[in-house]
Formats: C-alpha cells, structure tokens, sequence
C-alpha cells in the first residue's frame, strides 16, 4: 500500500494530499491483501490459548454458557454464582451453547471463533463503507479493513468470547446499511426503519437495551444534518420514522422477557442491577465523577488512543488533519464523525465510564484515518514502528531470560522466526523514511503475533498439569482463588473432570473454611520458590491483574517476581503446612 503512504507537500510545506488522489495499482492491492491475509494468521495464532490477550468478563459468561448448556433448556439462563446470572442478554450464551455443541465440545476455541467471524464481518463494512467513501478505491478500502484489525481493542476484545465482536457488527451494521443506501435510506417511511430497527433489536439482545441510546441520537443527528437542520421536516418526517425504528428495537429486544419463565429476575438483576446501577458513584457528587478519577470524561477521550493501541499517534494525526481540513469534508466523512461523537457524548452520561463503550465506533474511525491516511505527518508513523519494534525486542529479551530459567527448549520451532520477523520488520522500515506509513499496521499486526507466540508456551507441558496430576484430580473437588469474578473456570480446561470452585485469593494460603480434608487446592506462589514436597503437581502461569506498584517494580527490572508464578496442586490439609 505503498501508494496511500507518502504525503505530498504544497509549496507552503502543509500536507495537501487526501486518500482520492492515490493510485488504485495491482502492487497497492496486492499488499493491502497480504496485510490483511497477516491480520488473519494473527488473529487465528493462538486463538485457543489459556492466555488470549482479552477480558476477566470471558470466564464469566464462558461459565454462564455452561451451566445454561448442562441444564438443557435455552431460558432461563444458569450460573454457578446466584449473583451472576442474567448479566448479558442470551444471545452470546446461545452462541456459545451451539458453537460448543451444548458443552460437549468445551474447548477455549470452540467457544471463541464465532467471534473472530464476528470480526472479519466488521472488518468487511469497514472496507465497504470505505470503498464508498474513498470513490471505489480498492487500496484504500483494504487498508481500512487491516487498520481495524490493527486497533488493540479489536484485538483483545475482537478475539475472546465477549459480547463486543457480534456487538460492534450489529451496531455498525445499522449506519452501514443508511450510508450505503442514502438517499432512499432516509427519505424510507417504513422500510428501511424496519430494516435498521430490526437490525439495531438483534444488537441490543447481544448487549443490552440501553444501546438503543448513543444508536438513536447517532440516527437522529444524521437525519437532521440530511434534511439541512429543518426541525419541521425533521419532526414530521423523519421523528416518526425513527420513533418505529426505536419500538421495533425494544421490541424484539423484549421477547427476552416474553421467552424467560423468570421475567422478574431479569428485570432485578440485568435491568437493576447491570444498567440503571452504572448511574451510581462512589463520589460525592456526579459532577465530581465526570471530572475527575479514572472513570471521567477525560479518562473517556484518552479511550480512543487506548482503543487505538500502537496507532494512537496517526489516529491523533487524522483528528488534526481532520479539524483543520474540515471544509473539504465529504457526506460520508461528516456523518462518520458524527457516529463518533454521538457514542461519545451519549456515554459521557454514565458514572462507569470506559473506552469499552467506544468500540462500536471504532470501524467508523479507521474509515476516516484512511481518508486522511496521506495528510498525516510522518512522525505520527515513526511512533508506531519504534514502539512496535521496542515491545517485539523486550518480548524476545523475556523469551531468552525464561529460556536460560526453566533450563529447557520450551518454545516452539516458530517463535524465534516470528520475533525475528516483528523486530526486522520495523528496523528495515526506519531505512525506508518516504514509505513509513505502508509498515505501520504490518509491525503492530506483528506486535500481536509475537505476544500470542510468547503466551503459547504456557498452553505446553511447561503451563499444564502432568496426566499424573489430572488423573488425580477427576471427581474431586479442586478450590482455585481469584483475583476476578470466576477466573476459576479456566481451571476446568486445565484439569478436565475435576469439580472446580473458587475462592477469595485473601485466603489463599487458609484456602475457604468449607474446604474438607479430601479436597485438592492450588496455591500460587512466586516462581523462584523452593518446591513443595507435598505437590501433586506444578505448572508456570503468567501473573495478571498488577497493581500500580508492581507495574513499578516491574519497570526498574523486578519482571520475575510479579509476572510469572507457579501454580501448585496440593492436597487441602497441606496448605497449612505452606509459610504465607
């Protein structure tokens, strides 16, 4: 994509060139098809792993899925944890349900490639809705796609079993239908309504009612900006319109409580308890909780960048060339600003704030970072290839270290290639200053693809329990602590046939006081530690949720003490035998 990569200067030294004046090449295309054919090797690389790079939330509706599976009924739904119940609408747990064959198939993969089709069909829109906005141009519409697939939150959020992949595609699907098929698409009295409020119902069922918001006000504003901010046209033509869209929505929405034999536990504990309770705040006051603390507006901008990941500086880039090459705007480049910033005024609201509630914008962002692809300095692409080429390096420095520690050839024959590859790529990309912009996405696809290989490792010998172990463990009551809301079900794929149940890791060296004597129990302790004579057996696991001082000490140089430790298996009498 060599072609959308080299800005071109005017006279005045400012950057004239836009995303239409590139050259649509057979080489253009032909390397927009090998960027995105590495986004899919990087997003199946892996995808089975204990260690994917995701969200705590996945082993809560993972054991959600499988209690619901092991009940034989598709409502109500089930759960190990009273509390945790109807957290999420059922559509992800009937995914998961037919994706695992009712839990006969209950594998990390069996559960999580739904999710990556969920992705690529995003990915598709995005290409679409950029080859539409880009005047049919192919090498720009390839582009946006592999841009979308470079975000970080589309690769931790676009991979596990979450809500937000089929999420994200059902709510960009809504705007991608109205742009594809304007005018008709807002001048439709009924049609097209019923076609967006049918399509917008089946996203709130895979998320929750209160999408229907930031989908509205998204809907309402591009209507207003079409017919030129006529409010008499706008309340008498299109109010109604998108009045039907809204109660066909809600409606489809609510054969969840028509279908449920317990309507009112979804009205505590979903409607309640998971969204009205987002309103509440430890702070004083709502004001003082949209201003400041990790959850305020600010933390909320600072979303998008984060969202962003490794492309956050051209992601800033394209926000400045945008502001100031505002009166060239296009309709479609307008209209996508105006999704962008609808979610994100309507989920300013909200006292838990999280740039998680701007992933359903994210496609249209990489469509408008390719429109003004060309306009971007440079430097915005130098922060993106030395970052990448520095997370590849440290990836490699910690391979060698627990290489030399564990004292064994623990990593498969493709790791070493693979680290070569993520810190050559940038490295050779430095030389090559006029074309820094066609590595970008490569080095960060790469980026990911050096991580997952770096956690594969843990999904070997050196991360399992031995057969031994397992065997040992089958019919028996295994207590596991955590650090989250059912962590312990990753346990399950770790010791198949064992009844696993967590505990509070505050009691982890006591273990839980209705532990019996013929119980097991897994104790985590620091890597280095002497073994224990007592274990059944041992594996190595990265360390998760650090705290700010741990990510302190790990900066100065502290790595193995806070990222790695071992998990020992121990009958339940022995862990009073441990020194805390």
């Amino acid at each position: 994509m060599s072609e959308v990569s080299t800005p071109e200067q005017n006279h005045s030294g400012s950057v004239s060139a836009s995303v239409l004046d590139v050259p649509d090449s057979r080489m253009s295309r032909a390397t927009g098809v090998g960027v995105l054919l590495l986004a899919l090797l990087t997003f199946l690389y892996g995808l089975g792993s204990l260690h994917i790079l995701g969200n705590g939330d996945e082993m809560v509706y993972a054991q959600i899925t499988r209690a619901t599976a092991a009940s034989g009924h598709w409502l109500p739904l089930a759960s190990d944890m009273p509390d945790m119940v109807n957290t999420k609408p059922p559509l992800l747990f009937w995914q998961g349900i037919l994706s695992t064959d009712w839990g006969h198939q209950w594998t990390l993969f069996s559960l999580r490639w739904p999710s990556l089709i969920w992705t690529f069909l995003t990915a598709l829109l995005v290409g679409l809705v950029a080859w539409q906005a880009t005047r049919q141009n192919l090498t720009a519409s390839l582009l946006a796609a592999s841009l979308y697939l470079g975000f970080l939150s589309t690769y931790r959020y676009g991979r596990p079993f979450l809500t937000n992949p089929p999420e994200t595609f059902w709510v960009f699907l809504c705007f991608f239908v109205m742009l594809t098929w304007r005018p008709w698409s807002f001048s439709s009295r009924f049609i097209f309504p019923t076609v967006i409020g049918s399509i917008a119902g089946i996203a709130l069922l895979t998320k929750s009612f209160a999408q229907l918001l930031p989908i509205g006000v998204a809907l309402a504003w591009w209507h207003l900006y079409e017919c030129r901010w006529n409010w008499r046209t706008f309340l008498f033509q299109r109010a109604p319109s998108l009045a039907w869209t809204a109660v066909l929505a809600l409606g489809i929405f609510s054969l969840w409580f028509v279908l449920d034999p317990d309507p009112v536990a979804i009205w505590k504990e979903f409607v309640v308890s998971e969204n009205i309770g987002k309103m509440s705040t430890a702070h004083s006051s709502y004001v003082e909780a949209m201003l400041w603390g990790r959850t305020s507006i600010w933390g909320l901008c600072l979303g998008w960048f984060l969202n962003a990941g490794l492309l956050a500086f051209p992601l800033l880039g394209t926000m400045v060339r945008a502001w100031q090459h505002r009166s060239e705007a296009t309709e479609e480049e307008k209209f996508l600003w105006i999704l962008a910033i609808s979610f994100f005024l309507v989920f300013c609201i909200p006292t838990q704030r999280s740039g998680r509630y701007l992933l359903e914008v994210m496609p249209a962002i990489a469509v408008l970072m390719v429109i003004h692809w060309r306009r971007l300095l440079p430097q915005a692409f130098l922060t993106t290839l030395i970052a990448s080429g520095v997370i590849s390096t440290a990836v490699a420095w910690i391979s060698l270290a627990l290489a030399r520690e564990t004292s064994g050839d623990i990593f498969g024959w493709c790791h070493w290639p693979i680290l070569i590859g993520s810190i050559a790529l940038p490295v050779v990309a430095l030389f090559d200053r006029l074309n820094w912009a066609r590595y970008a996405v490569p080095s960060t696809l790469c980026v990911y693809l050096s991580l997952s290989s770096f956690a594969g490792i843990f999904d070997g010998p050196l991360g399992r329990f031995s057969p031994a172990a397992i065997a040992t463990a089958a019919n028996r009551v295994v207590w596991v602590p955590e650090n989250f809301r059912a962590a312990a079900e990753l346990e399950r794929m770790l010791l198949p046939g064992a009844r696993v149940r967590g505990y509070n890791t505050a009691l982890s060296h006591t273990g839980p006081e209705n532990m019996s004597a013929g119980d097991l129990v897994l104790l985590v302790l620091p890597l280095r530690e002497a073994a224990l004579n007592e274990a059944i057996g041992s594996r190595i696991e990265l360390a998760s949720r650090h705290s700010r001082e741990q990510l302190f000490e790990m900066a100065q140089g502290r790595v193995w003490e806070h990222l790695f430790c071992r998990q020992w298996l121990l009958p339940a009498p022995s862990i009073e035998m441990v020194p805390p």
